[in-house]
């Protein structure tokens, strides 16, 4: 990161350019006044309406692009306070298709006199700066908002950006923020509010100076002394003035601040990422013990398991309900939910959710909630979702057949209780009702988000969750299929000559592509021919497994070639076909895999 502007790098260049005497003076003053252009260019998000509000303005280095884009730090007053402010950070890029036709003045002024901090990056015309590919240059800077193991943005200029609330904007856009969508108090089953209290008296009070007892719910105050706030809220990115609607994404929030991007400590640039794909992006606060969120965490954290599905619906019901006023194309809402975000996700995949029994109820308390649910009479189902590592883990009997596609995720260093028990069996089920899934057991992670290259399924993790989500919501786009997995990973050897051959896609493929147009083809490398077998189709149309009629030959080459044949139910061909290599495990190796079988189980 540099602290020199752009306009003075290109002056400086400039500078060093005079000195060639062959420079005549009448060309001199019509290149002078180019050079002068190109460099208000250079800083032309310096808009001088917004002069006053400049804080701080640099050339910020994106380590993926290798290039420096000009960074400004806008803020109403000269400082925060100890409190911080929400953060804005607004890209720019001419190169993408502008959504959003509201002017960036307008945009950014009227969130600098809400005092938010606004930060401005312009990427100018480059068509590079696309996710997924610049995605880490955005989350370097989140991390440089907060200084987390980098130089702050900030702290220097005396602004103190609020926990972790950075949302970032493609250029056209606005956020929405703290938009209730259920109340604890009225939309609660009867028996929560007194759960509330029992833990707020019996986990909170000992550990407050000054906290007492309460004997009735709304007696409950938070540190400050102010009545407790009952409220779930999200907040929703979308374009504004927008030329047309969008698919929507809306990631199950796990902390109690929503935090649009999780801490800075976790890499996790796929909410930003997803922004920037052309998505209303929605963050949805968490069904959390209202305690959580006043005071700190504990056990009792969360109201899930009583009231979870009441509350997920309700925000579901919420987006149908203002899906105009934030340009959203209801047919195509999908959403992600991690550790304690996976059970909105699990309940919510359910087609037929809205008839469904919350998994737990309080004894001695009557059915039934004190006020009728929000937003009825609009619809709550989602296209399509991600889960990992939480309580939906466990819940496996909500799985069924026409459960919408889904990623399920697994850290391979994720603790026992999940790896080895939760996660089986919920992928167990899947498998048993044959539904459009994808497993991510993933190598080397723990309770984390997606990312980097497996080695065992030869696959980037990052891409390919991005690859899923688009090719369900952005139907409209007509995207190709895309291969997904294929089994053997490319460059594997050691192979067994009996092992199955399979290729996973999305979105569901037509699969006459396959079984009769020959779409798929295995071949033996050394005398290029095709080798005969069966498929067999499953996981709801998208995993294509193909079982050779002879075995395959040892320490013999062969290839999977992925054509451009392959089609979608829509009639969409695979765009970019797919060639891997194997190879099959040679006389000595499968003999020495047999002696280590045999030596495990003799162990056992």
């Amino acid at each position: 990161m540099s602290n020199v502007t752009r306009r003075d790098m290109l002056f400086s260049g400039f500078k060093g350019k005079l000195k060639m005497k062959t420079i005549s003076k009448y060309l001199f003053i019509p290149i002078l006044f180019l050079f002068i252009s190109l460099s208000s260019c250079a800083v032309a998000t310096n808009l001088p309406e917004l002069k006053p509000y400049l804080r701080k303005s640099i050339l910020w280095k994106c380590t993926t692009l290798n290039k420096e884009v000009p960074l400004n730090i806008y803020f109403l007053n000269d400082s925060t306070g100890n409190d911080g402010a929400e953060v804005i950070v607004y890209v720019k890029n001419q190169a993408w298709e502008r959504i959003g036709k509201e002017s960036d003045l307008s945009i950014l002024s009227d969130y600098i006199h809400k005092k938010f901090i606004v930060i401005t990056v312009d990427f100018g015309n480059d068509p590079r700066a696309v996710s997924t590919h610049f995605d880490k240059d955005i989350h370097d800077i989140f991390k440089a908002v907060y200084g987390y193991k980098t130089e702050s943005l900030l702290i220097e200029i005396n602004l103190v950006p609020a926990n972790y609330r950075c949302f970032f904007l493609p250029e056209g856009y606005r956020v929405a923020t703290d938009l209730v969508y259920w109340e604890i108090d009225k939309h609660a089953v009867f028996g929560t509010m007194e759960f509330i209290m029992e833990s707020y008296n019996e986990d909170i009070v000992p550990q407050v100076p000054g906290l007492k007892p309460v004997s009735s719910p709304m007696e409950m105050v938070d540190s400050k002394g102010k009545p407790f706030d009952y409220t779930v809220k999200m907040d929703i990115v979308y374009p504004s003035r927008a030329k047309k609607t969008l698919p929507a994404f809306f990631y199950s929030a796990t902390l109690s601040k929503r935090n649009p991007n999780g801490k800075p400590s976790a890499y996790r640039p796929h909410m930003a990422g997803i922004t920037m794909r052309g998505y209303v992006y929605i963050l949805m606060g968490h069904c959390f013990n209202p305690c959580v969120n006043h005071f700190f965490h504990f056990n009792k954290f969360e109201l899930d398991h009583w009231n979870g599905l009441a509350c997920y619906t309700a925000a579901m019901r919420y987006i149908h309900a203002n899906a105009s006023k934030y340009s959203i194309n209801t047919e195509y809402i999908g959403g992600l939910g991690h550790s304690k975000g996976q059970y909105a996700i699990t309940r919510l995949s359910v087609p037929n959710h809205a008839g469904g029994d919350e998994s737990m109820k309080y004894k001695g308390f009557p059915e039934g909630t004190p006020e009728p649910q929000p937003w009825q009479g609009y619809p709550s189902n989602i296209k399509v979702g991600y889960q990992s590592m939480g309580m939906g883990t466990f819940e496996p009997e909500y799985i069924t057949p026409d459960y919408v596609p889904t990623i399920i995720a697994c850290g391979e260093k994720e603790r026992d209780v999940i790896s080895k028990e939760g996660h089986p069996k919920f992928v167990k089920r899947l498998e048993e009702l044959d539904v459009n899934f994808v497993e991510l057991f993933m190598q080397g992670l723990g309770h984390e988000l997606p990312y980097g290259y497996d080695e065992k399924m030869g696959v980037d993790r990052y891409e390919l969750v991005h690859d899923f989500f688009d090719r369900y919501l952005k139907v409209e786009e007509k995207l190709p299929p895309v291969a997904l997995l294929i089994s053997p990973r490319d460059n594997k050897e050691g192979v067994s000559p009996t092992e199955k051959i399979s290729v996973q896609f999305a979105p569901v493929i037509d699969e006459e592509s396959i079984l009769k147009d020959n779409g798929i083809r295995v071949i033996q490398t050394k005398v290029s021919k095709e080798i005969e077998g069966s498929w067999m189709i499953s996981r709801g149309g998208t995993k294509f497994t193909f079982t050779p009629k002879k075995a395959l030959v040892i320490d013999e080459q062969y290839k999977i070639f992925v054509t451009s044949k392959v089609k979608n139910k829509a009639g969409t061909f695979l765009k970019n076909e797919k060639i891997t290599h194997f190879k099959v495990a040679a006389k000595t190796e499968l003999l020495l895999g047999v002696r280590l079988w045999t030596n495990q189980h003799k162990r056992k």
